[in-house]
């Protein structure tokens, strides 16, 4: 799979900041950006709408996953993609793909057909997600989005948030930082690291074993908790964790 930069999920919760100091170096735990509220199982996924040429037109459509689609048009993991739309008044709609009828997921909007069709029991939903006919029993989930200053767009999508913990591994002749979370089956993760908090994230190589080459750059779950080992920085600086996304 290619994935891009603009690929990167923000669902971190707690990021891990090294700092050098007196006793030498130390964890702070910091807030990550963009987190929800602590009751809430949402993450934020962060799109640029520019990406995709298709959403410039009304109608425009374009369908992002994180689990491969399956045969039987149902995601072989937990979480469904996301639906995003350009609407007759030039605003963005954001819709969560699955069907109400039986968890299918539903294709992207037809300009020919004037509808979003689910290909499993034929449910037709219009551009804003209400239901037309078929089997649903109502229309598809609006999900929560906000437009950023930069043009991109934020979007809380449901079952995406999770949480990271660290804790330092001496390995004599060298230290690796341990980032611990639960990694969901078939989707895939980055680590990124950036000095500051104005800074960009950047990715950053990992191995997968405490003492393993520091030469992987994307993992993809198996459903189990995930250990992930990277140097840490000779100063200061955060690691996230990053789901990304691709269209399906």
């Amino acid at each position: 799979m290619d994935f891009s930069r603009r690929s990167f999920v923000r669902t971190l919760l707690v990021n891990t900041a090294w700092m050098s100091g007196v006793g030498g170096m130390h964890r702070a735990r910091l807030l990550g950006e963009l987190v929800p509220q602590q009751d809430d199982n949402r993450g934020v996924l962060n799109v640029h709408p520019q990406d995709y040429p298709v959403l410039a037109e009304t109608g425009g459509s374009v369908r992002l996953g994180f689990n491969p689609i399956r045969s039987n048009h149902q995601p072989d993991g937990t979480l469904q993609p996301i639906l995003i739309n350009r609407l007759e008044d030039g605003s963005l709609k954001v819709l969560n793909a699955e069907c109400p009828h039986a968890s299918c997921a539903t294709r992207t909007y037809s300009i020919q057909s004037q509808s979003h069709l689910c290909p499993c029991h034929n449910s037709r939903f219009r551009l804003d997600g209400t239901r037309i006919s078929g089997p649903a029993p109502f229309g598809l989930e609006t999900l929560e989005s906000s437009l950023c200053p930069d043009g991109s767009l934020d979007i809380l999508v449901p079952r995406l948030r999770f949480s990271i913990t660290s804790k330092v591994v001496d390995l004599g002749v060298f230290k690796r930082m341990q980032i611990e979370f639960p990694a969901r089956r078939n989707v895939t993760y980055q680590v990124v690291f950036k000095q500051a908090l104005s800074d960009a994230w950047e990715p950053v190589s990992f191995a997968t074993t405490q003492g393993g080459p520091l030469q992987q750059q994307t993992f993809t779950g198996t459903g189990l908790i995930t250990s992930l080992f990277v140097a840490p920085p000779q100063d200061q600086g955060i690691f996230a964790v990053h789901i990304l996304h691709q269209a399906v």
